[in-house]
């Protein structure tokens, strides 16, 4: 709710976290700490880990907690999240249940009886049996009781959730959260180390999304909303107390989140912030803490603790494999396509199939494929290379795609849903309402420049394109504005394809004069996009004032999340023309970036080419906005694309955007056909490396495949026939074959 003549600020991330949503918060440690455990294979992992703890202050810090709550030991709720993303018992994907268990029963020793493992239902249960939470933990080796005894619970967080009341402008506003996690008195991340071959490495904050109820976690947080805003918002509202990271056995290599490549590295990492700790452990890795966009994402917003300090030995791990720069250009590419990705997310996970069987036959099918070929390639040049290629093949099918939507088809491209990227409490009431001395003069000057053939009146200044653009409606003024409101003009322009508004005052009669606006745009002109345009994201202050006879708002962009434009200001106004009519004037200063082709085709050279381009690019572009403005005076939608399901792949019947049976099962006989070919591929291979001296390589759960090798001509005569059969099973009404 917005209030009066005052700054509506963000909630910053606090120094100290609550025990509970609305519970006072204790004040915080004068210096952050992460510890960096290291022992020998003869200490065991349970040693390590209890003077990891120890070194750490852990038990200061829980101690400190109870205080801050009021509860004696026993009533005191800790709840631990592990990384569940297993599909092995005890596979190096995920936190060493062991250690769990053994930390369950450090904390039963010093009193704290009631203490849970949580988790929320994961997207891998929508192609795999028994991924259900309690089932999945029993399955990969928790036992429910500790080797003292002590009984816990393993809670699957999707299945009580209660309204989370996160803040009314919040991307998760609406959004529950599992009881067990919002009401726990102490919430304790034990993170597993390894790499991943889209964010570089996955750690706390990567593990953190698990919490959250809706099963299919790619689609909704980290293509229906941005991942870092999720975690930021997650971080805020239901912190963290204390990050551990099990780097006893780590997963390294090319695919640490989807194939086994263990190395025992023996050491464990603890503190009560849980952004140090991933700093710490990918420091570590000897990996940029910045390689991975959600853990650079939070560094940027957040920071580090202040006066934090970090004790061990920070020398990377001996024999160490980060992912590759080219592995991960061609995932992030990949996985930009949320339908892609939910195609490809069953063929690349190395699952022991006696412990969690496909759901469709196809899938698993094409996952032994892929996955045994895949086996050991970061010591096999040609299997990373066919790799990298068939990446960057389903991205350029992907972005074709969707550059075709953006040109032809935007009500199927699908909207984005975004934090503001503002803190509000960095600008006054000022800054709002000094941007009519700004934008007025410019104005003038745009409304006294010669129009040109289009009847577009513009001229350029730094660079930037300043302009009016004029329109006379045919509906009387006060029918338009009672149905148009203009605090809502900007988001009406050509090609908005989402973003995020945050109203910041309001006057007497309940209208907006001061608000916050982060608008994102299909690129401009559309075709910009073949040559690699990215959408235009500004984040804007905004100031509307309300007349007899004229509403007008004023904005100016204060940033722009990926560089998109260096000016977006401008004033939209509507006027009273006579008793049936309604004027809608539009100015504005733009400057946006070009894509790097058109920076070396420097139309400067050729300014009878450039005016032109501009002319008919802004003359489109706002006759299609005040088509929208009629459209909302009309009570139609005005933007681009469609809402994502909010509900999608929460039900049974599998997950949003993969393909039909008949579809997928037609791509399994292609690669069963193509089985040849992997074999000659498999010949070609490099023999593994000698492993680097230091820790040693802990062996994998699975043979290399045989180097079994067929003729080139038998692949491709059963491709072919695969094809022609499945081309006559789509073409006949019942799925049946057509006589030839």
């Amino acid at each position: 709710m917005t209030r009066k003549g005052t700054v509506c600020k963000r909630r910053r991330l606090p120094g100290s976290q609550c025990c509970a949503v609305h519970q006072p918060q204790p004040k915080s440690p004068t210096r952050a700490l992460a510890v960096i455990g290291e022992g020998s294979t003869a200490d065991g992992p349970g040693t390590l880990l209890r003077d990891t703890l120890r070194r750490a202050g852990f038990w200061k810090c829980i101690e400190a907690r109870r205080a801050a709550c009021g509860v004696a030991k026993a009533d005191l709720r800790v709840v631990i999240q592990p990384d569940l993303h297993m599909f092995d018992v005890s596979t190096p994907t995920g936190t060493d249940p062991q250690l769990v268990e053994k930390l369950i029963q450090l904390l039963h020793q010093r009193g704290y009886r009631d203490v849970a493992v949580v988790d929320g239902a994961a997207g891998s249960s929508l192609w795999l049996e028994n991924r259900d939470v309690p089932v999945l933990a029993d399955l990969v080796g928790y036992r429910y009781t500790t080797d003292t005894g002590r009984d816990y619970d393993v809670i699957n967080l999707s299945e009580d959730p209660v309204e989370a009341a996160f803040p009314e402008h919040s991307v998760l506003a609406g959004s529950a959260l599992g009881r067990a996690w919002l009401e726990a008195h102490v919430r304790i991340s034990f993170a597993k180390n390894k790499t991943d071959e889209e964010h570089g490495f996955s750690l706390g904050l990567q593990n953190l999304l698990g919490v959250l109820p809706l099963r299919d976690k790619d689609y909704h947080y980290r293509h229906r909303l941005d991942t870092g805003d999720v975690i930021l918002e997650l971080l805020r509202h239901t912190p963290v107390h204390f990050s551990l990271i099990d780097a006893v056995i780590s997963n390294h290599g090319s695919a640490g989140s989807h194939g086994v490549n263990p190395l025992r590295t023996n050491t464990v990492i603890a503190g009560q912030d849980i952004v140090l700790t991933d700093w710490t452990a990918a420091l570590k890795m000897g990996a940029d803490p910045y390689a991975s966009p959600l853990t650079a994402r939070v560094l940027r917003d957040v920071g580090l603790p202040p006066n934090y300090r970090m004790e061990g030995d920070l020398e990377p791990y001996a024999g160490w494999r980060n992912v590759s720069p080219l592995t991960l250009d061609s995932v992030r590419k990949r996985c930009r396509s949320v339908t892609t990705r939910q195609i490809v997310r069953p063929w690349l996970q190395t699952v022991n199939r006696d412990l969690f069987p496909f759901k469709n036959m196809a899938d698993d099918r094409i996952n032994q494929l892929v996955t045994d070929f895949l086996h050991g390639s970061d010591s096999h040049p040609a299997a990373d290379i066919v790799r990298i290629g068939v990446n960057y093949l389903l991205a350029a099918a992907g972005y074709l795609g969707e550059a075709y939507q953006t040109m032809f088809d935007k009500d199927q491209l699908l909207r984005r849903q975004r934090a503001l990227g503002l803190t509000l409490g960095d600008f006054a009431l000022t800054d709002y309402e000094a941007i009519v001395d700004y934008m007025e003069p410019l104005a003038d000057i745009a409304a006294k420049t010669p129009p040109d053939r289009n009847g577009l009146r513009w001229r350029y200044i730094d660079n930037s394109v300043l302009f009016e653009f004029r329109r006379v409606l045919p509906i009387a003024y006060d029918r338009f504005t009672a149905r148009v409101d203009i605090s809502a003009a900007v988001r009406m322009m050509n090609d908005n394809i989402g973003g995020a508004h945050v109203p910041v005052v309001s006057d007497s009669a309940g209208r907006i004069t001061h608000q916050a606006e982060r608008d994102i745009y299909l690129p401009q002109p559309n075709w910009m996009v073949l040559f690699g345009g990215d959408v235009i994201d500004v984040g804007k202050l905004e100031f509307i004032r309300y007349e007899k006879n004229r509403h007008q708002i004023f904005w100016r962009t204060v940033a722009s999340t990926n560089d998109s434009a260096t000016f977006d200001d401008g004033i939209v106004t509507f006027s009273r023309r006579g008793r049936e009519m309604t004027e809608v004037t539009i100015v504005a200063r733009q400057q946006f970036a070009l894509p790097l082709f058109w920076q070396v085709i420097n139309m400067d050279l050729v300014p009878q080419i450039k005016d032109e381009l501009v002319s008919n690019a802004y003359t489109t572009f706002f006759s299609r906005t005040m088509a929208n403005v009629e459209a909302a005076a009309e009570g139609r939608e005005t933007r681009a694309g469609q809402r994502w399901d909010e509900r999608m792949g929460e039900g049974d019947a599998g997950s949003a955007g993969i393909p039909t049976a008949a579809v997928t099962d037609l791509l399994a006989k292609i690669l069963s056909s193509a089985q040849p070919v992997w074999a000659l591929l498999n010949n070609v291979r490099q023999r593994p490396a000698e492993p680097a001296a230091g820790p040693e390589p802990v062996p994998g759960t699975s043979p290399p495949p045989p180097d079994t090798a067929g003729p080139v001509a038998e692949f491709l005569q059963g491709l072919a026939e695969a094809v022609r059969k499945d081309l006559r099973s789509v073409a006949s009404p019942y799925g049946a074959e057509t006589p030839e």
